[in-house]
């Protein structure tokens, strides 16, 4: 049975590509949310446009009943606002860049119950089971720099919010860049985003008593 796709705020351009995309990947079809009692809706597309209102149309999509599950698909693919939209309800973070391989990618992800942010981390599971393995090799200092990285905190006011020197930040960053395997700072924003390692995590950072590189 094929995957039920809907759109929800987008405009009859993109609702076109959409569905020119989900065509050529087979597995998929575009419905339509005045048809969902008849036929629910398995994933629904929120363009939430960073408005009152698009929060709104995102809010109803979680909530409807014939809807199962939700996802922000936007141009403004931010990590910031990735991080503030997942939970609650949306189980996806998409941007209108993906092509029809990488979207499709992301919607049976979603559909199978993961929490998808693409393009730069194409799935991750759901929170309750999301491994700390890739966490778990990085050291404290380590996670802390990614951490501020999140912020948009530049290496030198990282140096100063560590108390440590912009050297000691540019090892911690590139030891963190190699075990995560991130290429660049919007792809460790991301990475650190997706994975807990936001400004409320900072909070509760224990303090290693001799900073290893």
């Amino acid at each position: 049975m094929d995957i039920r796709i809907a759109l929800l705020g987008g405009d009859e351009l993109v609702r076109r590509g959409l569905d020119g995309m989900l065509r050529t990947l087979g597995g998929f079809e575009l419905g339509s949310v005045k048809d969902r009692e008849r036929a629910p809706i398995d994933v629904a597309l929120v363009e939430t446009y960073g408005t009152a209102r698009g929060d709104m149309t995102l809010q109803r999509a979680v909530a409807d009943p014939y809807v199962r599950r939700v996802a922000v698909y936007t141009w403004n693919h931010h990590p910031g606002l990735a991080h503030e939209s997942l939970g609650n309800g949306v189980s996806g973070y998409l941007s209108k860049s993906l092509n029809a391989a990488q979207l499709g990618r992301a919607l049976r992800g979603i559909h199978l119950g993961e929490t998808v942010v693409a393009p730069v981390v194409p799935a991750l599971p759901t929170k309750e089971l999301r491994s700390t393995t890739e966490l778990d090799l990085l050291t404290v200092r380590e996670r802390e720099t990614l951490g501020h990285i999140a912020t948009g905190k530049s290496n030198d006011e990282i140096a100063r919010q560590m108390q440590i020197s912009l050297n000691s930040v540019k090892s911690y960053i590139r030891n963190a860049y190699r075990k995560t395997g991130v290429q660049s700072r919007s792809q460790a924003v991301l990475w650190a985003v997706s994975h807990g390692l936001g400004a409320e995590a900072l909070n509760g950072m224990p303090v290693e008593a001799s900073p290893r590189a």
